[in-house]
């Protein structure tokens, strides 16, 4: 990023940020269109959030609570971890509506891009998205990049990571998307979608080309979501969903490509999703799967592809959460996650079991300022070596608008 790109990035953030905390809904002509014609409404959103933790034993990403890293000569290795990096922007975008045609959209972002430093930190975009909804027949489009079309529930955590490596299956990524709402009984109704989406893979054979870009066709997700009132008003949701891809590994000699696509390796998972509010305040939720090379879906412990075995890796695992409001300022959450790699896919040294107890507190100081503190006992076993535990201390302070 060049001198003068950073400075007009950084006098468009300052302008959003002020529009943000002037409580101002900024509306303007659509393109195209004159001052009497429909308008675009933008809705500026986000948070400034700074992070402060502490571990026992190394971890994998140092802000991020991913894994584990083994003991050297059995020694512990403690660490302190602090930053600012998930302070996020956002911006919604409404209308213009065209008689049935309602038009929306999203873009957000962070500062945990690739490269710059712990104190100067580069932009990452999150979610960038349009949205072309039917109200009257309860079909819808999504195309840019959002939240992986099989996630039907999202863990509440204070770290970034929300048990990404540790039960929680998915992230972020481009794609096409088409749901259709099925109302089935009074407040009873099934949500399907179904979504092609890139996919990401690695570059395992070194020939300069991502293995999933190079299977040639993009990855396929579904989610099929029973949304039903059941104990309390707000409804529960029971769901299917998974995906299903494809990476290509072509045959390499010193990084140059000697015979394209020799091998493939599926990438997939099913899984099974649920919300249940208990009641008004209090709510449980969850997933259990199953799939194989999942590393960039934060599966298997962030392991994908075997390159020793030339094989796929599989890995099960899931996680539970409890989430209560105990009165309108503090929040209580208690979650246990685990990711379960197949062992006779993996080599020595490899990681072949994460376990995770995470406990969380949120208390809100105002109403737009928040206070949080979290504790986790991490442990990631490995193939024929000792596991490596880790206690996790991190503490945050959120201010939103």
């Amino acid at each position: 990023m060049n001198n003068r790109t950073g400075i007009l990035m950084g006098i468009a953030a300052a302008g959003l940020t002020a529009i943000a905390a002037a409580g101002v809904e900024v509306k303007i002509p659509a393109p195209g269109a004159d001052s009497e014609g429909p308008l675009l409404t933008l809705k500026v959103y986000g948070y400034v959030k700074l992070d402060a933790a502490y571990d026992t034993q190394k971890i994998s990403a140092g802000d991020a609570l991913y894994y584990v890293l083994p003991k050297v000569n059995g020694a512990s290795d403690n660490e302190f971890n602090m930053t600012a990096r998930e302070t996020r922007l956002g911006l919604e975008l409404t209308g213009p509506d065209i008689e049935n045609l309602k038009t929306t959209g999203k873009v957000e972002v962070d500062f945990y891009g690739n490269g710059g430093s712990q104190n100067s930190p580069n932009l990452r975009m999150r979610l960038a998205y349009l949205d072309l909804a039917m109200p009257s027949s309860g079909t819808a489009v999504r195309a840019g990049q959002d939240w992986d079309t099989f996630m039907t529930v999202i863990p509440k955590t204070v770290n970034i990571a929300i048990l990404a490596d540790n039960g929680a299956l998915g992230l972020r990524r481009p794609q096409f998307r088409v749901t259709q709402d099925i109302p089935l009984h009074d407040k009873t109704k099934l949500v399907a979608k179904v979504a092609a989406a890139r996919t990401i893979g690695e570059d395992i054979d070194g020939g300069m080309q991502d293995d999933g870009a190079d299977s040639g066709y993009p990855s396929v997700q579904y989610n099929v979501c029973l949304e039903t009132p059941l104990l309390a008003a707000k409804a529960a949701k029971l769901s299917v969903s998974g995906h299903w891809g494809n990476e290509t590994v072509d045959s390499t000699v010193s990084n140059a490509v000697v015979a394209d696509d020799v091998k493939d390796y599926n990438t997939w998972s099913v899984i099974g999703s649920l919300f249940l509010p208990l009641h008004e305040k209090v709510a449980l939720q969850g997933a259990i799967w199953q799939g194989k090379n999942l590393d960039t879906y934060y599966g298997g412990i962030g392991q994908g592809i075997n390159k020793t075995l030339q094989k796929g890796i599989g890995a099960r695992g899931g996680y539970i959460q409890l989430i209560t409001d105990l009165t309108d300022k503090l929040n209580w959450n208690l979650s246990f996650g685990i990711d379960d790699p197949d062992n006779q896919d993996l080599s020595a040294g490899n990681r072949s079991k994460e376990q995770i107890l995470l406990t969380s507190v949120y208390y809100k100081i105002t109403s737009a300022v928040t206070a949080a503190f979290e504790y986790g006992y991490l442990t990631t076993s490995y193939k024929a070596q000792s596991a490596a535990p880790d206690n996790r201390f991190q503490g945050a302070m959120i201010y939103k608008f």
